[in-house]
């Protein structure tokens, strides 16, 4: 699993190339989440509804939270929504009803598991 923020797609294409894997998907199961159906309102909200010390966000007012979601989470949401799809991913949306997504996403992942 790695982290969408830390998800640097040069490093994997380079250690795909020395491995010989052409697609990452013919190896592995390649699931992304993405929040593409969010506003910034609603950004704001889960920001202010998940977050806890420990998140770097905790301390923001609601007016830098909706920048941040403005300028930053939105257009990264979607640009790593192209990337995911490029690389084979299956992407999944969690902006809303996010338990029954993962449902899903279990479901899904069995179904590979037992076509094998």
């Amino acid at each position: 699993m790695l982290e969408g923020a830390a998800f640097n797609f040069d490093i994997i294409s380079s250690a795909m190339n020395m491995y010989e894997i052409k697609k990452l998907n013919e190896h592995f199961i390649l699931i992304g989440l993405v929040q593409n159906k969010k506003t910034a309102d609603e950004f704001v909200r889960d920001f202010k509804k998940y977050d806890t010390e420990d998140d770097w966000t905790y301390e923001w007012s609601d007016e830098e939270l909706r920048e941040y979601a403005i300028s930053r989470a939105i257009p990264f949401s979607r640009e790593m929504t192209d990337l995911l799809m490029q690389y084979g991913f299956t992407v999944y949306d969690t902006s809303i009803e996010r338990e029954q997504v993962f449902d899903k996403i279990i479901k899904d992942i069995k179904s590979i598991e037992n076509s094998k």
